[in-house]
């Protein structure tokens, strides 16, 4: 038997998160519209604005991008998905997927 998730819950779990982004980071990215329009190229979206970047995260997007760590560390000088993720703090999950579109594009990984 399924169990539906409490709606409530979720949309107060949203709410914090979103409250969170906008008090701790960054959400004002010049090349917003750039990363969305290479994300839809991949057929993809790019994570929600309010989504804080993990390394375990950014690593799933790169996974989808055909990048590797190798590539990552070509690109931003960063040894693993965690150490992007720290070397920018305050940068939500959609700028650091932005970044490695970018990366993914210059490669021609698709």
């Amino acid at each position: 038997m399924h169990v539906q998730p409490n709606p409530t819950k979720a949309a107060a779990t949203r709410q914090a998160a979103q409250d969170f982004a906008r008090q701790n980071l960054r959400l004002d990215f010049a090349d917003k519209a750039h990363w969305r329009e290479l994300a839809g190229a991949w057929g993809f979206h790019l994570p929600a604005w309010y989504v804080t970047a993990t390394g375990g995260r950014l690593g799933r997007y790169a996974e989808r991008l055909g990048l590797t760590i190798h590539d990552v560390h070509a690109g931003t000088g960063c040894r693993s998905f965690r150490a992007f993720v720290q070397m920018n703090p305050t940068w939500p999950l959609f700028a650091h997927v932005g970044v490695l579109l970018e990366i993914a594009a210059e490669l021609d990984t698709h």
